[in-house]
């Protein structure tokens, strides 16, 4: 497994185990995140915010089912299964890209497969 394959990895089982101290160290301090539906997410702190106080969902697992990743850029799609903060059952699938600088995700942009337009 190449070390950014694994960065990825590591960033989703990090995430559901609700580890923000592992995910700031996973990501560049001034880290962007797109995500449908919410205003783009810039800087680390401005990511851990989002974690702990905005993302709609109370728990869940991501099961990534494939990952592709160079040196500058990653992808991967899978599958999450879990519970919103009011205890509605989330079952989405999902695919992401990624940026990396310095062996940290940079850039992270998310799409659910689903009709939005």
């Amino acid at each position: 497994m190449d070390p950014h394959e694994k960065l990825i990895r590591t960033l989703f089982l990090t995430i559901d185990a609700n580890d923000w101290a592992t995910l700031r160290m996973l990501v560049t301090s001034d880290v962007t995140y797109d995500r449908p539906g919410f205003p783009e997410i810039n800087g680390v702190d401005d990511l851990c915010d989002f974690y702990q106080a905005k993302r709609p969902i109370g728990a869940g697992v991501h099961e990534l089912r494939s990952v592709v990743s160079g040196t500058l850029q990653g992808f991967c799609w899978g599958h999450f299964s879990g519970v919103s903060r009011e205890g509605a059952v989330l079952d989405e699938i999902f695919a992401d890209w990624f940026e990396f600088h310095d062996g940290r995700v940079h850039r992270r942009r998310t799409f659910f497969y689903r009709p939005a337009i």
